[in-house]
């Protein structure tokens, strides 16, 4: 029952792990106390993973689980997010970029057709695509193409 209760522990142990550095040289030791004995040396600037703690961390260091000094652990800062970049605004609400990079007018409705206008839609507004596909399609499609 013990070792099921430990296995148990070690499984379903929480996946919460924080990243660590240490500050000095460390003794990765057997135990959690100061007179443990000591397994090896961590390196200062070494990074650690360690889950919950007192003085001492258990920790894994070049595959040996061992145990260092808490008060010489400090938490690795996380990394950058990545930036993003939102596209800009036309400086003409009446215009959109196509998928050339070109500012290109919105649909709109007159009376005649508009000079530089490509297709009329179906409702009536005309189009000003620089390419036929997508030309209206919001707009109930093309009906007369120029």
């Amino acid at each position: 029952m013990k070792k099921l209760l430990a296995f148990l522990a070690l499984t379903l142990a929480p996946a919460f792990a924080l990243q660590v550095t240490t500050t000095e040289n460390l003794n990765l030791r057997s135990g959690p106390t100061k007179t443990a004995p000591v397994l090896s040396q961590v390196p200062k600037g070494t990074q650690l993973e360690i889950g919950a703690c007192s003085q001492f961390c258990p920790v894994v260091y070049q595959g040996r689980r061992g145990y260092v000094a808490r008060a010489y652990l400090k938490a690795t800062p996380a990394p950058a997010l990545p930036q993003v970049t939102i596209p800009a605004r036309p400086a003409n609400p009446g215009t959109y970029t196509n998928v050339d990079g070109q500012q290109i007018q919105r649909p709109t409705f007159s009376e005649t057709r508009p000079a530089g206008a490509s297709a009329q839609c179906r409702d009536g507004s005309y189009s000003f695509s620089a390419n036929r596909r997508g030309t209206c399609s919001h707009h109930g499609g093309v009906a007369t193409w120029y």
